[in-house]
């Protein structure tokens, strides 16, 4: 056998040698990850074949997500992101990331941003595919908040903590315990109150009014004075696509869900750690009422996937009624779409929210009482 040649040299741009730089390790959603570096000045990430990222539509496979690597750049199937998604460059020394107008945003450590820099460490979201920076010769985010697995670290430590002994093997007195109570009844408190900070429904107020204005050019369309032609074929696009905003929303809130679920699963477990009955019961009550705000959250993305649906049925009925003739289905069309309005759903999710988040807080006030005004002292006999 002939003997093999050299390896091939991987080309990175010159200027991504001074200074700082970064590699891309990249997680779709069906959990796979893949690693690239950055080889070249900018770097776009978007379902678009020109991009250095690409994504594809999932649609195409008819799998859910996909990654793999082509011609040494990383490819992901994801649906959800758009042609050009984002856009990471190096910048007078800086690795930054910068939103190209996509459809869903992109999200920094769990909050959505337009134009900022990246720091080692940092995870981003776009769509439904999470790409984490590593920037080879940067720092760590210096105003970085607290994620909710750091929260469940800070739990868990202050756990531990508790459960050291004076010395081994010995019985803890009950002022001492009455100290490690009050300590994790003070981090529970902490990390309930950033759960508090989220704002699901607000994700689609800009989307709801643009609802409006769809449906306002749209009109209401009756089998008494049905389109015809052109016309009627504008009807049935404009209620497909209705549909399909619907379904976007839904998956963009979903990520507040997530989020809501991690911070309740870093709570769990509490209250089985604090001896004194009445405190581990007030804990206890807390955590219910956690679960019912996050309940809030997945009822509006039940409510909006819902409506997709209903849009989706009433763009089938118009299809059938204006351009097959089928008059049989004028009756569904003259219904219009069964199911809650854009404002109807964002109405009840600010309502309900609002209400699950005051009861919350009502019951994290009563623990910051207990907590701040616990003396350390063992309760008498």
């Amino acid at each position: 056998m002939g003997e093999e040649g050299p390896p091939k040299t991987e080309m990175i741009n010159p200027a991504l040698l001074d200074g700082v730089s970064a590699n891309f390790i990249v997680k779709g959603p069906n959990g796979v990850e893949k690693a690239s570096p950055m080889r070249s000045i900018t770097v776009v990430i978007g379902r678009s074949d020109a991009c250095e990222i690409s994504v594809k539509d999932s649609s195409m496979s008819g799998k859910h997500a996909e990654i793999s690597k082509i011609n040494g750049e990383i490819s992901v199937k994801d649906s959800s992101m758009s042609g050009k998604h984002a856009e990471i460059s190096k910048i007078n020394g800086e690795i930054r990331v910068k939103d190209l107008g996509s459809a869903n945003g992109i999200w920094l450590n769990g909050e959505r941003v337009e134009d900022v820099e990246l720091y080692d460490g940092d995870v981003l979201r776009c769509g439904q595919t999470s790409i984490r920076v590593d920037v080879v010769g940067g720092r760590k985010r210096p105003d970085a908040g607290m994620s909710p697995k750091i929260l469940a670290l800070i739990i868990v430590g202050v756990l531990v903590l508790a459960g050291v002994g004076i010395g081994g093997g010995l019985w803890l007195k009950k002022k001492q315990q009455r100290k490690r109570d009050l300590a994790t009844l003070a981090a529970f408190v902490g990390a309930a109150r950033e759960g508090q900070k989220a704002k699901p429904c607000a994700a689609a107020v800009d989307k709801v009014a643009d609802v409006a204005r769809t449906l306002n050019t749209l009109g209401r369309p009756t089998c008494a004075s049905a389109p015809k032609g052109e016309e009627a074929r504008r009807e049935v696009g404009g209620y497909r696509e209705l549909a399909k905003t619907y379904d976007r929303i839904a998956t963009s809130i979903s990520q507040f869900a997530a989020q809501s679920s991690a911070s309740a699963q870093a709570l769990t477990g509490s209250a089985e750690q604090i001896a004194d009955a009445e405190m581990k019961n007030r804990v206890a009550e807390a955590q219910d009422l956690v679960e019912q705000r996050s309940q809030v959250t997945n009822t509006f993305i039940a409510d909006w996937k819902k409506l997709g649906q209903a849009t989706n049925g009433y763009a089938t009925a118009l299809d059938q009624a204006f351009l097959q003739g089928n008059k049989a289905v004028c009756p569904a069309v003259d219904k219009g779409v069964q199911a809650k309005t854009a404002g109807e759903v964002l109405v009840s999710c600010n309502k309900n929210f609002d209400k699950a988040k005051n009861a919350v807080e009502e019951k994290l006030k009563e623990l910051d009482e207990v907590a701040g005004g616990g003396s350390g002292e063992a309760p008498a006999e």
